[in-house]
This record gives structure tokens, sequence and C-alpha cells, in this order.
């Protein structure tokens, strides 16, 4: 793999809501070498890329963020976070692996290939997939000719034969607990809300294995609050809820197993882009070059996934198009050292080339 692009990408900050420089050493590259790139604007300075080579058949969409998560303690680095650094078969560099290194294999890939793809690459994935929001909501023509859309996001120990089809949706519940407050030398005259909340919590975690009824369905409490003014027994407490769930659990379904644990509200938490639905693709396009490449390359059968994550990923779902994740191996994403293995790359690169070349 050619590491010059990728090299330049770690030297670019690119941390959300930070991503222009980015945006602008990926548009000049891009089309130096031959594509055609549109802008999006998404707020200020930042702005989606759609990129395209090629013209005939229905393409393969590549899908990429360009912002990375803040820099996590930086004296735990072993070397300079933005300087692509190579040392025993990987390359170190902050956001090699969460996703530059799968954003480069596949633009060399496309590079080489005279075969029709498009790329998206979207601004805010680390955050609230505002960018992607944007993209689906008002430029999905672009889309619309698109037969597979395939993410170089993180394998996360899936190997590079491991291939993701469904992902679970994320939801934040409030629960808002009201009591009556009393001294607390009174305290058998009040209703104290933060006992009611541990109650609540206590029964959460007992039964979060069985609580939901679609298999793959997880929850925790994400944030707790509640305070005793003066010597009163708390009147008021709040838990938030997290929900990782699969696509067969609905808000509405969710809703009513946690109202099956209290008689306070249950109540979606507000957000400024919509929660991110899980999704589960039955069929995947051109199902048997991929497993025939993949096997060749790896030695390995095509492993199909379900992953418990979200992304933008799940807002590309809601186009109807199937969607998979296949990306480099790796390690320590969204912390200090990260890496992506040189191999794993190398051979992603040559995967996604001969993949297009298939398609053509």
């Amino acid at each position: 793999m050619n590491t010059a692009l990728l090299t330049q990408m770690i030297a670019t900050s690119s941390i959300y809501p930070n991503e222009s420089a980015m945006g602008e050493l990926l548009v000049q590259y891009l089309r130096a070498h031959g594509f055609s790139v549109r802008t999006q604007l998404v707020s200020s300075g930042r702005y989606n890329l759609f990129v395209e080579k090629g013209t005939e058949g229905k393409p393969v969409l590549f899908y990429g963020h360009l912002d990375t998560v803040p820099l996590v303690e930086p004296a735990a680095w072993r070397s300079d976070p933005l300087v692509l650094t190579q040392r025993k078969g990987r390359y170190y560099g902050l956001g090699v692996y969460d996703m530059k290194g799968g954003i480069a294999a596949f633009i060399e890939a496309c590079e080489r290939s005279e075969a029709h793809c498009k790329m998206f690459l979207a601004v805010d994935e680390e955050n609230i997939s505002e960018g992607a929001w944007k993209a689906v909501r008002n430029n999905a023509s672009f889309f619309s000719d698109v037969s597979l859309i395939i993410s170089a996001e993180p394998n996360f120990d899936l190997g590079l034969h491991g291939v993701t089809r469904a992902r679970t949706g994320r939801y934040v519940f409030d629960v808002i607990f009201e009591g009556i407050p009393a001294h607390i030398a009174q305290y058998k005259q009040g209703v104290d809300a933060i006992q009611k909340a541990a109650q609540f919590v206590t029964q959460l975690y007992k039964k979060r294995e069985s609580l939901f009824g679609a298999r793959g369905s997880v929850v925790q409490a994400r944030f707790i609050s509640g305070e005793a003014v003066g010597m009163s027994v708390s009147a008021r407490a709040e838990v938030q809820v997290e929900v990782l769930s699969s696509y067969r659990d609905t808000v509405q379904s969710i809703t009513r197993r946690l109202m099956q644990l209290t008689d306070a509200p249950v109540r979606l938490r507000p957000r400024t882009t919509p929660y991110l639905s899980g999704y589960h693709f039955d069929t995947i396009p051109h199902a048997h070059l991929l497993e025939k490449i993949i096997k060749k390359t790896t030695g390995k059968s095509i492993q199909l996934h379900a992953r418990m994550s979200v992304g933008d990923d799940n807002v590309l779902a809601t186009l109807g198009i199937p969607v998979i994740t296949w990306g480099p191996d790796g390690g320590n994403a969204h912390a200090p050292n990260e890496y992506v293995s040189a191999d794993s790359l190398k051979k992603l690169t040559s995967m996604y080339y001969e993949f297009l070349e298939g398609m053509r």
C-alpha cells in the first residue's frame, strides 16, 4: 500500500468539529487524481464530500468519516500522534484505525480501478452523525444508483474475513422520580426520590439480560442524579438509561419494557439528530464475489456478523441500500497508541480493488 496519502491524513488534525483541513486535503488529492468531488456544507467550515469516478453500471459506494475523537492522554503516546509511525508491522497515529487507514485503502483501490465507484466522506460521525443525516436527507439522489455500501470502519477483532451486515440501534431515555420532602429525622413521613431511583436501577441491572424481547439488546444506566437539600430526603432524582437495541426492538417496545420496572414516567431524551435505529440485511449484493475474494486473500471463509455498536452505517442503512462494514485490523481506537495493521491495510486495499474489478 502507498502510505503517502495516509501520512498526510495523519498529519492533518481532524478532531471534530474541526474537520475542514482534512476535507480540503482530500478534495485537492481526489480532484488531482481524476475524481469528481462535490461538497455539502454541514456547518461553518465543515462539509461532506461526494466523490465519483467512472459512469458505467451500478456503482459500489465506499463510506468513511473525516473526524476523529479528541486526543486522549497525549503523554501516554509512544510517538507523535500526528506523525504516521511504523513499528513492528503496525502504523500508529491518531485516527489511523478509526478510520483514516480504511479511507486511504479504498481511495487507492478506486484510484487503481476503472470500475464505476463512489465515495461518501462525512463529518461529525464521532459526535451525532450530523453530516450523514444531512447527506441522506438533502442529497439522497447521489446514492440512488448504488448497489452496495462498504464502510471501512474498524473491524474490532472480527478479522478481514469478518463482514458486519447488522448493527444495533441506540436510544437514551430519561426516567424522572418525584418524591415527597421530609426531614431526615422523620424520613418515613416523606418519599425519597433517590431511594426510588436506586430501586429502579437495581431492577434494571438485575433484569438486563432478559428485559427486552429481542436477542442482542442491552441496557445500562449512563447518568444518575439526585440531591437531598439541607436535611431533607430527596424530592427529585433522574436516571438516564442507554439502550443498544436489536433491530427487532422499537422505541415503543423498549419504553414498555422499562415502564414494567417503575411507575415513574419514561421518556425518550431529546436529541438534535434522530437516534440511530438498528438494521439487518438478509442478503448482500455480489456476495459470491465477496466470498471468493476473502477466501483467496485470507484463506478463511467469510463470516457474517451482527455488531453491538452504532455509527453513520446506521444512518446510511435508512436509505434501504445494503450496508456492510468491512475494515482493517488494528487496536486502541479512541485510546492512546491507536494503530492499524500494515499487512491488513495492504490486503484490504487489494481486496477492495479486486472487488471493484470484479464488478466491471
